[in-house]
């Protein structure tokens, strides 16, 4: 995560950052595979299909390394 400076609360927010905003509302939890030295995101039950999309497009805006596939809360 980067560091906040005083006068970053002043800025807009960029594209990707909107975007990651978007999609971690909808993010219950995530699981760390060590075998595959990734991270699995778990959905929240209701996740709209254009999140999962969004996701599907920009899982390589996630600060560390996340699996392309996804988990749904059942």
């Amino acid at each position: 995560m980067e560091k906040v400076e005083p006068m970053d609360i002043l800025r807009m927010p960029s594209p990707e950052e909107e975007t990651m905003a978007e999609i971690t509302t909808w993010v219950k939890t995530l699981k760390d595979n060590k075998a595959a030295n990734c991270t699995t995101v778990l959905f929240k039950k209701n996740t709209p299909k254009k999140i999962l999309k969004l996701y599907e497009k920009n899982y390589d805006l996630i600060p560390f390394p996340a699996h392309k596939e996804y988990k749904i809360e059942r």
